[in-house]
């Protein structure tokens, strides 16, 4: 029987997660958010404050990314960035009304896209790892 690139595990495995993302992206889209805010709202969310360098390492991309992102959500009236008066240099972003608005359904719409993945976790879990062996 000839092995076919479709039936290869991997491949099914990142099908599945473009679609999921596909989901998850329309979830950001009917709250008015762009790929890549979510992250930095995600922080703040957390906590409230935070230099744009801290933001940087929590979400893991480069200080340019922050900026913009951070550009874009005040610009959408979301998040204020505000000077330290101790450091010129240092820059924090804080969350307005309506950017710690969106936690509640930004969040419960993110985890209800999610439901199949929970319903499966096991399975899912077990399939990574197998994955993962083969890289050793």
């Amino acid at each position: 029987m000839r092995r076919s690139l479709l039936d290869s595990p991997s491949y099914r495995l990142i099908r599945a997660l473009g679609q999921h993302k596909a989901a998850l992206y329309e979830v950001l889209r009917r709250h008015g958010l762009h790929v890549g805010q979510e992250f930095l709202l995600a922080q703040l969310w957390r906590e409230d404050g935070l230099t744009m360098g801290e933001l940087a390492a929590r979400a893991g991309v480069s200080s340019a990314a922050v900026t913009k992102v951070a550009g874009s959500l005040e610009r959408a009236g979301l998040v204020r960035r505000e000077r330290s008066a101790e450091d010129a240099r240092v820059v924090r972003v804080w969350l307005t009304e309506a950017g710690r608005a969106l936690e509640g359904p930004v969040t419960a719409a993110w985890y209800e896209t999610e439901h199949l993945l929970r319903e499966r976790a096991d399975t899912i879990r077990e399939a990574l790892t197998a994955l993962a062996e083969l890289e050793k």
